[in-house]
C-alpha cells in the first residue's frame, strides 16, 4: 500500500490481494459489532510495571535468551508522515505470482518440509519472508481452546503446524522457526494490544497479551504479525474466520504502535518511543481505516470534550467513501455530511457524561450491508444544547453530497445541510440527470401525519426540481426529498434539517387540493398549453384580481377550477369568478376572487382522442391578502394617475417627465419616461374605447427604449381621441410577472391624425439595451432606436465582449421578404472584436434590423433590434448575391485558417476596369483555392477560369478578370496539404463590384494539375487567342529543363537571362494551343496550360 502525491490530494492504491481457500472452519460473518482480533495473555516472567526494558523472547518454549537489538538505522518518525503503510516499499503485484503458489501448498508433517516447499519459488529473503507469511495466513487458524484456557495453548511450531491452530505465540513461534530454516533473522516479539476486549481508554499492566515478529530485511528490521493477518475470532458464534489482513504484513512502525506495545521500548523501532501511558491515550485507528484509504481524522486525540452540547469529527481519505457512527452502540444523535473524500459529523449527546462513539466505514462499492469498525472516541459531555433538536424522522446523512450526484441530483441550490430561516421559508432544488418522479416531506412533531407534504410546494421546469418550504411555526424540521424506484415506491436520497426560531413565524399549510407540482411544468407543454404569462408557481394579487394567459396549440381547449379550502364556492365558481378571452391561439383567463385567502386554480384539457373528455394539466396558488367590497363592480385594472399617490415611486419609477394625469397630443405624438430604482423589464399597452380596438393593437402603437436606469415610451396615436396609457413592471417578488404600476390619459383632437401602426415585428424595447449588452453587444454606433435613411443604405456595429457568431436579418411588414432575402440585404464586416451591419434597403418603407448573438450553449438568441424608415421613393437596392457568406471580408476565421495578412481589409472592393488582384501571406502547409460566383455563372469550370494563382515572394496572389460588369463574389477556401482529400473547407469571400458596361474580359487559360504555383505567367494572360495570329509567350518559371508551345508544330521557348521562357507561336490551323514542359529532357512532357482559338478572328 502506497501514498503518493496526486493533483494536490492525497490518494492511496491498495493493492490487496485477497486469495480464497475453502476451509470447514471458514465461515463469512457481516456484523463487524462481533467480530474481534485474536490474541493472548502470555505471561512473563516478571510484570512490565516492575522493570524498565524487558527483553524479547527469541527462543522456544520457555528459554528466553537475549536478543540482537535494533539500531538507530531501524527506527522511524512518529507520528506516522503518511508516506507508506510499510516499513518496507513493495509493489504487491510483484507478489501475485509468490501468493498464488504459497495459498495452494498443503500442510507438511514437518516444518523442515514444508520449508523447503516453500522456498523452490523465493529467490529473495523479501520473498521468502512473503512466501512463509501468505502460507501461515492461510493455513494456520486461532485456537479458540486455548483463548480463555492457557493450559491448552502451545507454542511450539511442530504442534502448531501439525495441529493447523495456535494462539498468538503459537502463530509468532512457527513464523520464527520457518524464518529461521530459510535463513531470516527472525525474533519474537511480546507486549501489550489493542485487540479483543480492549475498550478506549483502558490501561495494561500485569502480563503482556500478544506476540508478533521481527523480520531483518536489507539489514533493518520490520514489523510482521501473522495472527492478525490471518482472520479474526467471531465471540458470538466462538468461530474462527478466515479473513486476509494485509496491513499486518511490514507494517510501519508509527502506525503498528497504535495496536502493538513491545515489552521491550526499542522494538517500537521509533526514533522517539512511546510511554505506556502514551499508548494507553493514544487514538487507536484500526486496520480498516487504513485498509480503506482513510489517511486523516479530527480530532487526533483519544478524549473529546463537546463545545455547547456538541462535538464535530471529521475522516479524510483519498476517494469518496461511505460512513457511519453509533454512540454508545445504539444511539445516533447527530449529523453526518459527506465530503469529497470524506465525512464531517457533529455529534449532540443527549446526555451529560462519558459516552463512546465509534465510527464505521465501507467503499461506495461494496456489496456488503454492513460497515467496518474503523476509530473509537470517548466524549466527555458537560452540558447538553437544551434547544437543539434532531428530528427522529431525520436521517443522519444530511445535505446533498456526491452521493446525490452519483444517484442523479445534481447542482443543488442549497448545499449546507442545516438550513437556517428567519422568515420561515427556504427553496432547495436539484437538476435531475434522468427524468424521475420526486417529492419532498416536512416531519416534525408540530405537524400533524398525513399532512407531511403540505408544507412543501414543487415546481418542475425541464429537469430542474424546486421545493418551497413553509414552516407552520418556529422549531426543527426534517427535510426528506425522495426520488421514485418503481410504482407507487419512493426512497430518500437527501434530507436536510430546517431550523427557525422565530416564535413569529405562522405559515398555513398549502390548500389540500394542491397538486405538486404547481405551476408550469413540462406535462403543461404536452398537453399543448406554450408560453404561459406567469412562469412562477404562486400568483399574489393585493386587490384580488390576476390574469394568467397561454397559447394553445390547434384544437385544444381548456377549462378551469377555481378551489379554496376556506371559502365555500360552488359547483359554479369556475364560470363566477374565472373568465375566459380567447384571440386566435392566445387565450387569457381572468380570475376575480370572492375574498382574501388562498385558492387553487386547476387547468384541464381536452383529450385528443376524446374532445369533450379534459384531463388535469397543472395547477397555480393564488393569494390574496386583502379585497374590497365593491370588488366585482371595480374595472379590471385599477387606474392611478401619477400625481394621486406615491404609487409609481414605490414600484421604483421615478423622476416622470409627466407629472399630470392627462397628456394632450397635438399631433399624436407623445413621450413619456421615467428613473428606474433598479434593472426591470417594463412594458406599456395603449387601450382605447373603439369597437375595433384589439389586444394585438395595445402594443403596436409605442416604442419602448430602456437604456440603463431610464425608459421612455414614444407613442403614435392611430387617430384623435381619447386613450388610456397602462404601464406597467416587473415584479420585485415574482420576476417574469408584470404589476400595474401607473395610467395616463391620452388626449387628440387633431382630426389629420393618422400614425400607422408600429411594425408587428418590432420587438419592446428597441435599440441597444440592458439585453442587447448581456448578449455581448457593446459601444454601440447608434443609440437611438429609429434609423431614418435618405438613400436607402444605414450601418449599425458594435463591440463584441467575446468571440461568438452573431447575424443580423431585416424584416418588415410592409415589403414582403423571404427568410432568404432578410439576410441578403444585410452585408456583415467583422474586424477582430468589432462587428459592422452594412444595410441596403430594397425600397422605401419601414423595416426591422433583427440581430442574433450566439450564446455560450451554441444557440442564437435574440439580443436587439432597431426601426429603420425611408421615404425616398427612388430607393431600390438589389438583393445581395446569394453566394455572398457572412461575414465579408477578412475575420478572425480566416486568420485561424492561416490566411494572414490579406491585400484588401475592406469587405468590398470596386473595380473600374473589372480587373483586380487579392493576396494573402503565404502558409506552406496548406493549400488555397479561389472561385468566382454570380449568378450567372453556373458551372463549375467557369467559376475557376475567371481566376488565376500565382504564388511568388512569399505571397499567393488571385488575379481575377470579371466577365462582364455586375456584382461578384470571391470565395476562398483551403485545407491542410497533409490532408490527401480533395475537399476545401470555407474561409472567407469578398464582394467585387464593376459599373463599367464596356468591360468584357474572356477566361484565363485552362490550368493543368502540372502547373506549379511558383510559375508566373507573363503573357499571354487570356483564355482565348485570335486565330491566324502570331502569339508571344512569356512564361517565368524555375527548374525547368524545356518549355515548349504546342499549335500545328512543337515551339520551344527559349530561356533568357532573367529566368524567363518566351518564344512565339502561330494560331494558324489551330483550335486549341498547349503549353507543355519538362525538368529532364530524358523523360517526356506535362502539359500545364491550355488556350483555345476564336476561329475567324484576325489580329
Amino acid at each position: 500500500m502506497e501514498i503518493r502525491q496526486d493533483c494536490s490530494s492525497l490518494r492511496i492504491d491498495l493493492l490487496l490481494i485477497v486469495h480464497s481457500q475453502e476451509k470447514q472452519t471458514e465461515r463469512q460473518n457481516s456484523d463487524e459489532d462481533t467480530s474481534h482480533r485474536t490474541q493472548e495473555k502470555t505471561t512473563l516472567k516478571q510484570s512490565y510495571s516492575s522493570r524498565h526494558i524487558i527483553s524479547s523472547y527469541e527462543s522456544e518454549g520457555s528459554n528466553w535468551e537475549p536478543s540482537p537489538q535494533p539500531t538507530a538505522k531501524d527506527f522511524y518518525a512518529y507520528p506516522w508522515d503518511r508516506s507508506n503503510l510499510k516499513s518496507l516499499p513493495v509493489n504487491l503485484k510483484n507478489f501475485e505470482r509468490l501468493d498464488a503458489y504459497a495459498v495452494q501448498v498443503g500442510k507438511r508433517s514437518t516444518v523442515e518440509e514444508l520449508v523447503n516447499v516453500l522456498m523452490k519459488i523465493a529467490r529473495t529473503d523479501l520473498e521468502k519472508v512473503r512466501v512463509i507469511w501468505m502460507w501461515m495466513c492461510h493455513n494456520i487458524e486461532y485456537d479458540l481452546e486455548g483463548l480463555d484456557d492457557k493450559s491448552k495453548r502451545s507454542g511450539d511450531p511442530s504442534q502448531t503446524l501439525l495441529s493447523g491452530k495456535g494462539a498468538c505465540e503459537g502463530y509468532a513461534g512457527l513464523f520464527q522457526k520457518m524464518c529461521s530454516l530459510a535463513g531470516i533473522n527472525c525474533l519474537k516479539i511480546g507486549g501489550y494490544s489493542k485487540g479483543h476486549s480492549y475498550t478506549p481508554g483502558q490501561t495494561f499492566s500485569g502480563e503482556t497479551n500478544h506476540a508478533w515478529n521481527a523480520v531483518c530485511l536489507n539489514r533493518k528490521w520490520h514489523l510482521v504479525d501473522t495472527t492478525w493477518g490471518a482472520g479474526f475470532a467471531d465471540s458470538s458464534s466462538n468461530t474462527f474466520n478466515f479473513r486476509y489482513n494485509e496491513f499486518y504484513f511490514l507494517t510501519h512502525p508509527a502506525l503498528f504502535i497504535e495496536e502493538h506495545f513491545p515489552d521491550n521500548q526499542n522494538w517500537q523501532l521509533l526514533k522517539v518511543p512511546l510511554s505506556l501511558k502514551q499508548f494507553e491515550g493514544s487514538l487507536h485507528r484500526k486496520s480498516g481505516f487504513y485498509n480503506a484509504g482513510l489517511i486523516a481524522l479530527y480530532p487526533e486525540t483519544l478524549q473529546v470534550e463537546t463545545v455547547n452540547g456538541k462535538a464535530t469529527f471529521s475522516i479524510e481519505g483519498c476517494c469518496p467513501a461511505l460512513f457511519s457512527f453509533t454512540l454508545n452502540k445504539t444511539e445516533k444523535p447527530g449529523l453526518m455530511t459527506l465530503t469529497k473524500n470524506g465525512m464531517q459529523l457533529d455529534i449532540y449527546p443527549q446526555e451529560t457524561g462519558r459516552h463512546r462513539l465509534e465510527l464505521y466505514t465501507k467503499s461506495y462499492n461494496s456489496t456488503k450491508e454492513s460497515y467496518e469498525s474503523v476509530v473509537e472516541y470517548i466524549i466527555h459531555c458537560g452540558s447538553v444544547d437544551p434547544i437543539f433538536r434532531i428530528p427522529k424522522e431525520l436521517d443522519v446523512l444530511v445535505g446533498p453530497s456526491w452521493l446525490t450526484e452519483k444517484k442523479g441530483f445534481l447542482q443543488p441550490l442549497c448545499r449546507d445541510s442545516i438550513i437556517n430561516t428567519q422568515d420561515g421559508r427556504c427553496t432547495v432544488g436539484f437538476t435531475l440527470t434522468k427524468r424521475n418522479t420526486v417529492l419532498a416531506t416536512l416531519h416534525s412533531e408540530h405537524i400533524t401525519p398525513g399532512d407531511e407534504r403540505r408544507h412543501v410546494l414543487q415546481t418542475l421546469r425541464g429537469n430542474r426540481v424546486e421545493f418551497k418550504v413553509h414552516l407552520p411555526q418556529q422549531g426543527y424540521y426534517a427535510l426528506k426529498i425522495h426520488s421514485s424506484t418503481g410504482p407507487g415506491k419512493y426512497e430518500c436520497f437527501c434530507n436536510y434539517l430546517v431550523v427557525c426560531r422565530n416564535p413569529e413565524v405562522v405559515w398555513p399549510s398549502f390548500p389540500k387540493t394542491l397538486e405538486n407540482p404547481v405551476g408550469p411544468s413540462s406535462l403543461m407543454e404536452k398537453k399543448g398549453l406554450l408560453q404561459p404569462s406567469h412562469r412562477e408557481p404562486i400568483i399574489y394579487t393585493s386587490n384580488g384580481f390576476c390574469s394568467l394567459s397561454f397559447m394553445l396549440k390547434e384544437d385544444v381547449t381548456i377549462i378551469t377550477a377555481l378551489l379554496c379550502d376556506e371559502a365555500s364556492l360552488n359547483d359554479h365558481g369556475e364560470k363566477r369568478f374565472v373568465t375566459q378571452a380567447q384571440r386566435g391561439n392566445h387565450i387569457e383567463l381572468q380570475i376575480r376572487l370572492p375574498q382574501a385567502g388562498s385558492y387553487v386554480l386547476q387547468i384541464f384539457a381536452n383529450i385528443k382522442t376524446s374532445p369533450t373528455s379534459f384531463e388535469y394539466v397543472c395547477n397555480y396558488l393564488i393569494c390574496c391578502s386583502s379585497i374590497s367590497t365593491t370588488h366585482l363592480e371595480a374595472p379590471a385594472t385599477q387606474q392611478i394617475p401619477v400625481g394621486s399617490g406615491n404609487m409609481v415611486d414605490k414600484k421604483g419609477f421615478l423622476k416622470p417627465s409627466q407629472l399630470g394625469q392627462v397628456i394632450d397630443s397635438p399631433d399624436g405624438h407623445c413621450t413619456l419616461n421615467f428613473s428606474l430604482d433598479r434593472e426591470m423589464n417594463c412594458l406599456a399597452t395603449l387601450h382605447s374605447d373603439d369597437k375595433k380596438w384589439n389586444t394585438q393593437m395595445e402594443r403596436r402603437y409605442i416604442i419602448h427604449i430602456q437604456k440603463q436606469r431610464q425608459v421612455e415610451f414614444f407613442i403614435q396615436l392611430p387617430r384623435p381621441g381619447s386613450y388610456d396609457l397602462r404601464i406597467y413592471a416587473d415584479s420585485r417578488l415574482q420576476p417574469g410577472n408584470y404589476e400595474f404600476v401607473c395610467s395616463y390619459r391620452i388626449v387628440c383632437t387633431n382630426p389629420e391624425v393618422l400614425w400607422p401602426a408600429f411594425p408587428n415585428k418590432l420587438q419592446n424595447p428597441v435599440g441597444p439595451t440592458a439585453l442587447s449588452e448581456k448578449n455581448g453587444l457593446l459601444n454601440p454606433s447608434n443609440n437611438d432606436p429609429i434609423i431614418n435613411s435618405v438613400d436607402g443604405q444605414c450601418s449599425v456595429s458594435f463591440t463584441l465582449r467575446r468571440e461568438m457568431g452573431i447575424f443580423a436579418r431585416l424584416q418588415s411588414d410592409d415589403v414582403l421578404l423571404t427568410e432568404e432575402a432578410e439576410r441578403r440585404h444585410v452585408l456583415q464586416v467583422q474586424k477582430q472584436n468589432r462587428v459592422e451591419f452594412q444595410v441596403q434597403l430594397p425600397q422605401a418603407g419601414t423595416y426591422i434590423l433583427k440581430i442574433y448573438t450566439e450564446s455560450e450553449q451554441g444557440s442564437f438568441r435574440f439580443a436587439c433590434n432597431y426601426l429603420i424608415s425611408c421615404v425616398n421613393t427612388q430607393v431600390k437596392w438589389p438583393l445581395l448575391p446569394v453566394d455572398l457568406c457572412n461575414p465579408v471580408g477578412p475575420n478572425s476565421l480566416s486568420e485561424k485558417k492561416g490566411l494572414t495578412r490579406p491585400s484588401h481589409l475592406e469587405p468590398v472592393i470596386c473595380t473600374a476596369d473589372g480587373r483586380c488582384c487579392v493576396s494573402f501571406a503565404l502558409d506552406q502547409t496548406i493549400d488555397i483555392v479561389a472561385t468566382l460566383h454570380s449568378d450567372d455563372i453556373t458551372s463549375d469550370e467557369a467559376r475557376r477560369r475567371h481566376i488565376f494563382q500565382v504564388e511568388k515572394d512569399g505571397r499567393v496572389e488571385f488575379h481575377i478578370q470579371l466577365p462582364n460588369v455586375g456584382t461578384y463574389v470571391l470565395k476562398v477556401c483551403s485545407k491542410k496539404k497533409s490532408d490527401l482529400s480533395n475537399v476545401y473547407d470555407y474561409v472567407c469571400n469578398y464582394l467585387l463590384s464593376c459599373s463599367n458596361t464596356k468591360m468584357r474580359w474572356p477566361f484565363f487559360p485552362l490550368r493543368y494539375s502540372s502547373w506549379d504555383p511558383s510559375y508566373e505567367l507573363l503573357e499571354p494572360l487570356t483564355g482565348i487567342l485570335p486565330a491566324n495570329s502570331d502569339v508571344r509567350f512569356r512564361i517565368k518559371a524555375r527548374g525547368l529543363a524545356a518549355v515548349s508551345v504546342k499549335a500545328k508544330i512543337l515551339y520551344p521557348l527559349s530561356l533568357g537571362s532573367d529566368g524567363c521562357w518566351e518564344g512565339i507561336c502561330t494560331t494558324a490551323g489551330c483550335k486549341e494551343i498547349q503549353v507543355l514542359v519538362t525538368n529532364n529532357l530524358n523523360k517526356g512532357y506535362a502539359l500545364v496550360l491550355s488556350y483555345q482559338v476564336k476561329v475567324g478572328v484576325h489580329q
